[in-house]
């Protein structure tokens, strides 16, 4: 397997806890999509969950840094037991890998462009 690009991306999880961070607000609604929306709003507290999947698709735009890639084209999606998957243009990436860690205060993802 081969690397071919890397992104990172740390938030500040206070941010995602403004007015503007509630579901149906503009900001939300642009950055997020239903899938993502949908589970980081499961959460009793979802601004940890809203961080870390904002960094993912920061770290993966990180990665087409040459060509910008929209937010609404990139999707975080969950498998059963919680693992994230990145989704382009509602497909998933066979190539993207990402894994997101938080703490009380900040949210950590890294990405990987990969080939076989």
């Amino acid at each position: 397997m081969k690397v071919a690009g890397i992104g990172i991306d740390v938030a500040e999880i206070g941010r995602f806890r403004t007015s503007k961070m509630r579901r149906g607000e503009r900001f939300v609604s642009n950055i997020f999509s239903k899938h993502e929306q949908d589970y980081c709003f499961s959460y009793r507290d979802p601004a940890p969950h809203l961080a870390g999947t904002f960094a993912a698709k920061e770290a993966v735009r990180k990665i087409y840094g040459d060509k910008p890639m929209a937010f609404a084209q990139i999707e975080v999606r969950r498998r059963p037991s919680g693992k994230p998957e990145i989704w382009i243009k509602g497909k998933r990436s066979a190539t993207l890998l990402t894994s997101i860690t938080h703490t009380k205060t900040i949210a950590i993802s890294i990405a990987c462009n990969t080939r076989s």
